[in-house]
């Protein structure tokens, strides 16, 4: 098949577990963008974090943050949807009774409720630091893309429990045992492809897709070619087309010379 665009998830995916990009993977995907084909960040990560991951790439990208909810190239937001206010604040309520934390998303606005490792280890990997409030000096009218509860595996599996019976009128996902995320509903990185494909006019038989979680799923399920990574959850890999070495082993750049998409 022909290529004309890969998508990537960035975290247990394009970076190592370290937060890196690996060599053999800038080489692999530079190579790629000189043959013509777009490359697409695709990740639950803020604006911020994504523009962080392209300047270390080296190779300007295509972007579909916050899980798809925000799509922007440059400084040119092209895409977004929010979650009501009413829903933002229901994850609050819940999450601080529980005993969690919560991160809120506007653009390219990150909030936090309060600093923890999280917080600190999420400044480190994205090279940027929150605005701290509390849940009443969020704006009233500001367009939230998403919201995130963090903490201990157990209190966010409780908090996971709690939202799950709620009518919240959104979607919920764990982008690892400790990042319990809150998306607008009929958001998903598989409807991120589409967009793009929309967008720049790119027939979606010919992207290819990398992932490791369950977030990817619709991302895999979507593209032309749907790649797991070594380390990527079980159901992940049942869902892909072929799977790839890990991300500690620059499984995207194992993948695109195994399937001849770069020579």
């Amino acid at each position: 098949m022909k290529t004309s665009l890969i998508c990537m998830d960035i975290d247990g995916t394009l970076v190592n577990d370290d937060k890196s990009i690996p060599y053999k993977n800038i080489a692999a995907l530079k190579k790629a963008s000189d043959m013509g084909i777009r490359l697409a960040l695709v990740s639950g990560r803020y604006p911020a974090g994504i523009r962080h991951v392209e300047e270390q790439l080296g190779i300007r990208c295509l972007k579909a943050a916050i899980a798809g909810a925000y799509i922007f190239e440059d400084n040119k937001c092209l895409y977004s949807r929010h979650i009501t206010t009413e829903t933002a604040y229901s994850v609050y309520d819940i999450a601080k009774k529980a005993g969690g934390d919560c991160w809120f998303f506007s653009g390219e606005k990150w909030y936090v409720t309060g600093m923890n490792k999280w917080v600190r280890a999420e400044m480190q990997y994205v090279a940027a630091s929150p605005d701290i409030v509390t849940i009443d000096e969020l704006d009233k009218n500001a367009v939230i893309n998403k919201a995130l509860v963090t903490g201990s595996s157990d209190t966010v599996k409780k908090i996971y429990g709690i939202l799950g019976g709620m009518e919240l009128n959104a979607q919920l996902g764990f982008s690892s045992d400790t990042y319990l995320e809150i998306i607008p509903q009929g958001v998903d990185k598989g409807t991120a492809l589409e967009r793009l494909c929309e967008i720049y006019h790119i027939p979606i038989e010919n992207t290819v897709a990398f992932g490791d979680e369950g977030l990817d799923i619709p991302l895999i399920e979507k593209a032309g070619m749907g790649i797991a990574m070594g380390n990527a959850v079980k159901k992940l890999k049942d869902k892909a087309d072929y799977i790839t070495t890990s991300n500690n082993e620059a499984g995207i750049a194992h993948a695109l010379y195994d399937l001849k998409i770069i020579q």
